[in-house]
């Protein structure tokens, strides 16, 4: 730790035990809820004060959210299907185990894995106040005027709610600065989209306070040095709102300051030069990446100057996840995730209008060296390819990573095939947050049983240990094949060193994946494919049932057997929403051998007789000796 990160801990420290003074005695707080929502022009503008911004409303029906009967409305907040009812806002209940959070100074609740009452991060899913970028969606793609007006009335429950039962720095849902910050943004774009409406001016003195006192609090909790990640530009990002928007508030040049200036820095340093993530998280990049846009658009929109740091991070960002998912619906499920966004699931801020899986484009291969992804889009119906060399995460702790080295995901027709099985969920069930983040649970190799690296079993994010994984060497024309080596060194402190070729033929649709584990000695080697499809065991391999093709799979080197829902090992599950998971078809081939030792595994269209496989010997050797000369 440096001086610059003690003095950095000792005033974050300090500042906790002012809050904590003002709070028990009510002294020098600068805020109360008695506001004239007057002096604000946010609150009295007739013109936005947001920017317009591209939404997707395919999939959004008001009469999916505001019932008949006028009785109740149920908000999606967010992937998760956790769901908010007017007449029910319990916004201290934990909603996996139906327990309360208490209602006391934040930092003397107990959030750690295995505390009694459950999941944290289900209850701050509700929190963030995104329902009401919902409902004011809604208010705005219908001209009925009754469900205009309910709208605008279950907003105002709901916020008012919300800051009824949240006194200032008082529960669960002041823990997370970034939480606050997600929340602060959420009913300014809220309220914006609904200004024309008659809205309670107890609501507009509601949300000026809550502006405030949230951008108050963030200032004194900025997440930096080593608790910097994703955290900090969502904080960031709350304080060039509350400063752009507010700027009657004492504070607001220094919160727009300060905001942006640890913002730009933040995105070039996380969002890496070639778009992609340094957490090797792929939903939480479309976070970051989608809180830079906003930042740029909420600048350009009141007549400032983008940041450039941040606008090039947010177009960088774009181009990366466009590369790889048509829709923020169809991330690939690569390291953490907990179904969160920027804004709300509908923005698609960072997509192209109008773009569907089917369309995604197909060309030659694509290396994304800095964040440590290639891409092989096959011909007509081959399916894609993804492979992952690079690294398990942010140092120091590696949170959000996974130990998914040299993993290799297959989507076909734009349906995921060979998958990453997903997160499942930061607490309630550590053995399973330990399986879901391992290395068995994708489509790698485990040697003796272990993961690529040590994680930390005192939390649950945090790793003990990493690995260096690198691109050896690739060729997009070598006898007709596309082919891309690498390798890690998870396993060195054991003598070993994996090392993957993926292999592609565009004349046969064929795809092969061979596997080197080098070292000395005899272990146990398992290799793991995550099947999301139907599949038929045979004598020879699997078939893969993909809807209009059967494809044929061979895994040569070891026994072969088929897991689905295995709760012993674990083994066999799939995570496709947080805090959910079902069975899965896993197919791992075992063996314990003397090394060195080799896998083949190769996915051909299904076409008369399967059970031969040419295999150019010519090819394997010049891997070989690729191997040997790296």
């Amino acid at each position: 730790m440096n001086l610059g990160e003690f003095l950095y801990r000792i005033r974050r420290r300090a500042s906790l035990v002012v809050m904590w003074i003002k709070l028990c005695t009510g002294y020098g707080l600068p805020f109360n809820k008695r506001i004239n929502p007057e002096n604000y022009a946010f609150c009295h503008n007739k013109s936005p004060c947001l920017p317009q911004l591209p939404w997707f409303y395919e999939d959004l029906e008001p009469s999916n959210f505001i019932t008949k009967n006028d009785q109740k409305a149920c908000i999606i907040s967010n992937q998760a299907n956790l769901t908010v009812s007017v007449d029910d806002l319990c916004w201290h209940k934990a909603p996996d185990t139906g327990r309360s959070w208490p209602i006391k100074f934040f930092a003397r609740i107990p959030i750690a894995p295995g505390n009694p009452i459950g999941d944290i991060q289900l209850a701050w899913a509700r929190s963030r106040l995104q329902n009401l970028v919902i409902l004011g969606l809604i208010s705005n793609l219908t001209n009925d005027l009754r469900i205009k007006r309910q709208a605008a009335q279950y907003m105002e429950k709901i916020m008012l709610s919300w800051i009824d039962a949240n006194p200032w720095l008082k529960g669960v849902n002041y823990i997370s600065t970034m939480e606050c910050a997600l929340r602060l943004i959420s009913v300014c774009h809220a309220f914006d989209q609904i200004r024309n409406e008659k809205i309670n001016p107890q609501v507009w003195q509601g949300l000026v306070y809550l502006v405030h006192s949230h951008a108050y609090f963030i200032r004194r909790r900025l997440c930096l040095y080593s608790y910097t990640g994703n955290h900090t530009l969502g904080e960031c990002a709350g304080l060039v709102y509350a400063g752009i928007l507010f700027p009657e508030l004492p504070d607001a040049e220094e919160w727009l300051a300060v905001g942006l200036t640890i913002m730009e820095q933040e995105a070039n340093l996380q969002i890496l030069p070639d778009g992609g993530n340094r957490e090797q998280s792929f939903q939480y990049l479309a976070l970051i990446v989608d809180l830079c846009g906003l930042v740029t658009c909420l600048l350009r929109h009141h007549g400032r100057s983008p940041a450039d740091g941040i606008e090039q991070a947010w177009m960088r960002g774009k181009s990366y996840l466009q590369a790889f998912a048509s829709s923020p619906d169809n991330l690939p499920a690569i390291g953490d995730s907990d179904d969160g966004y920027a804004l709300a699931p509908y923005l698609r801020l960072s997509w192209k209008d109008g773009f569907h899986a089917a369309e995604l484009p197909t060309g030659s291969l694509q290396i994304f060296a800095a964040s440590g992804y290639s891409k092989i889009p096959g011909a007509a119906n081959h399916g894609a390819m993804r492979f992952s060399h690079g690294k398990l995460g942010l140092a120091s702790t590696f949170g959000h990573g996974h130990a998914d080295a040299l993993s290799v995901c297959w989507d076909l027709d734009g349906k995921p095939i060979l998958v990453d099985p997903g997160t499942y969920r930061y607490d309630g069930n550590a053995r399973f947050r330990r399986y879901f983040r391992g290395t068995s649970a994708h489509n790698t190799i485990a040697v003796d049983d272990t993961d690529q690296a040590l994680q930390n079993e005192k939390t649950a994010f945090g790793w003990l240990s990493a690995y260096t994984a690198k691109l050896i060497w690739h060729s997009e024309n070598l006898d007709g094949n596309t082919v891309l080596l690498a390798s890690h060194d998870g396993y060195s402190a054991s003598g070993v060193i994996h090392w993957r070729a993926l292999i592609y033929n565009d004349q046969s649709g064929r795809w092969t994946i061979w596997d080197r584990i080098d070292g000395m000695g005899e272990h146990t080697l398992a290799l793991h494919w995550h099947v999301d499809a139907p599949v038929e065991m045979t004598d020879d391999g699997i078939i893969i049932d993909c809807m209009n093709r059967s494809w044929f799979v061979s895994v040569k080197g070891g026994k072969s057997c088929l897991y689905r829902g295995n709760e012993q090992l674990p083994l066999g599950w799939i995570s496709r929403k947080y805090g959910t998971r079902e069975p899965l078809n896993t197919l791992k081939t075992e063996i314990r051998a003397r090394l060195p030792h080799e896998f083949l595994t190769i996915i051909t269209p299904m076409q008369g007789n399967q059970t031969q496989f040419p295999i150019d010997d010519n090819l394997i050797d010049k891997l070989r000796n690729k191997c040997s000369e790296s």
